[in-house]
């Protein structure tokens, strides 16, 4: 699976590891990527492309709240498809 605007990925090192993500825009190196709450959709934060996982896409994203609810499904869909307990979404 590639990493393209609209992808929710896992970042997989980092003091965010484990956090989800959805990808905003994409530079050479980087995905900028935002959560809704901690990062914004305003104000993404810069990912290296070997630091994250994909896990899903979202549909249409346009506010900060439906990133936050598109993240909060995946969460919970990845949960359960893979027995593990259930991560922080970014906010609460």
């Amino acid at each position: 699976m590639h990493i393209l605007p609209g992808s929710i990925v896992r970042s997989t090192a980092g003091r965010d590891r484990g956090r989800l993500y959805v990808v905003v825009a994409l530079t050479p190196n980087r995905a900028l990527v935002a959560d809704g709450c901690r990062r914004t959709i305003s104000a993404p934060k810069p990912k290296n492309f070997f630091h994250l996982q994909p896990v899903g896409s979202a549909d249409r994203i346009g506010t900060d709240e439906e990133l936050r609810r598109a993240l909060q499904s995946a969460e919970s869909k990845s949960s359960k498809r893979e027995g593990i307990t259930v991560g922080e979404t970014g906010c609460g």
